[in-house]
């Protein structure tokens, strides 16, 4: 079992270790932030008032996320409340030299991968197994605060799980066998932002260059071939609940995933 030193609330960080440590978090909450700002917008194509209600508890998690861990960052001397005003007055694009979102979640993005509540449920189904097994990873990270709170969020995000299990069967009882179809043409686009979203493989010609010094410090502790297989298995055993097949030879959009700027400079 590979171990690595960890470090508790209060005790002094070496340099390059906040700097990797504060990149990642940064990525997770300054994403968690914007992923309820275009979960909320998903709100127009809620079709039933029971559809809005858990939706909107979806929000207000994301929101939750993001809270939690810019908490964190406060306590490290970032001024999270400008990242939030960032976020705030330029939901659309905000500054990637203020905050470090995943690009599924800039707006351009992420609209033209919904046309309706069959999308919505679908993404929770797909897309948030892949949320489940990259940030699961967390929970046994070297800086334990973070550690901690990746626990609860780990928790919610089998919730958000669950959400899309249940709005993707809820399309299908109502909506019968055409339904059913429709959505099982549109499994691909989702799984390959899924696929894409723990990042580059760790060896290669496409390997992440800044994977190596996340896993040195135990800041990442699982490989993203490690990650991928977890995923799999979850999106599988998902889609089969709801009664779709999972398509094979689905490759992955990894510009989906990545940050504005995930490299030494941007750590700065």
């Amino acid at each position: 079992m590979r171990t690595f030193k960890t470090y508790d609330k209060g005790d002094p960080l070496p340099d390059d270790y906040k700097k990797a440590l504060l990149n990642l978090m940064a990525f997770q909450a300054d994403s968690e932030y914007a992923g309820g700002q275009r979960v909320a917008e998903n709100m127009q194509y809620a079709p039933r008032p029971e559809e809005a209600y858990r939706l909107s508890k979806k929000v207000m998690e994301e929101f939750g996320h993001a809270y939690y861990v810019w908490s964190l960052m406060a306590e490290l001397g970032v001024d999270v409340d400008a990242r939030l005003r960032e976020l705030v007055e330029h939901p659309d694009n905000p500054d990637p030299k203020k905050v470090n979102v995943i690009n599924g979640f800039r707006r351009e993005n992420w609209a033209p991968m919904f046309k309706d509540w069959k999308d919505v449920g679908l993404f929770s189904t797909i897309v948030t197994p892949a949320a489940v097994a990259f940030l699961g990873q967390y929970r046994e990270c070297s800086y334990l605060p973070w550690a901690r709170v990746n626990v609860r969020i780990h928790k919610e995000e089998h919730g958000h799980l669950a959400f899309g299990v249940w709005a993707s069967k809820r399309c299908i009882e109502l909506g019968g066998e055409a339904a059913r179809e429709d959505m099982q043409s549109r499994v691909p686009k989702f799984m390959r932002m899924g696929l894409g979203f723990y990042g580059r493989p760790s060896a290669g010609d496409k390997r992440s260059e800044m994977f190596d010094i996340y896993y040195e410090y135990g800041i990442k502790v699982r490989r993203p071939e490690e990650l991928q297989a977890e995923y799999m298995e979850l999106v599988e055993a998902r889609l089969e609940e709801v009664g779709l097949e999972m398509p094979r030879d689905v490759e992955p959009d990894y510009d989906m995933r990545v940050g504005y700027a995930m490299d030494p400079v941007a750590a700065e």
